[in-house]
């Protein structure tokens, strides 16, 4: 059985935003073995999106998150101008059946949700 989920990133450069579906592996395990594989792709955090695109080939771009009632897990991905350039990640789940989307985790860095998620992997 297929675990679908959505990834939307907000604040790239040259792409504000950007919603993609992948219908496989949605679950936070396996959003933070792509996130940590798209992150060995590129240490930039502003590279991001191309990096998670060029691992993923897969995704499907859509319109919005709402096109996918499908969908059991959906992730946001921000590129966050503090201090320094950062990612930051959020994620919410979706009971199969229903309509709203709970919190999961988040928000927080993308190397703390990749070492939660997928510990021992070296980003």
């Amino acid at each position: 059985m297929a675990t679908r989920a959505v990834y939307s990133f907000f604040g790239f450069p040259s792409t504000p935003q950007c919603h993609l579906y992948l219908h496989h592996d949605g679950y936070p395990t396996g959003a933070a073995w792509r996130f940590a594989e798209a992150s060995r792709e590129s240490i930039e955090p502003a590279s991001f999106l191309v990096a998670f695109l060029s691992t993923q080939p897969s995704a499907e771009p859509i319109q919005s998150p709402e096109q996918t009632a499908d969908a059991e897990y959906r992730y946001l991905v921000q590129l966050v101008s503090d201090a320094a350039l950062h990612l930051q990640i959020q994620g919410w789940r979706r009971i199969p059946g229903g309509d709203s989307w709970n919190p999961r985790c988040g928000p927080m860095p993308m190397a703390v949700f990749i070492q939660r998620f997928l510990p021992g992997d070296p980003v």
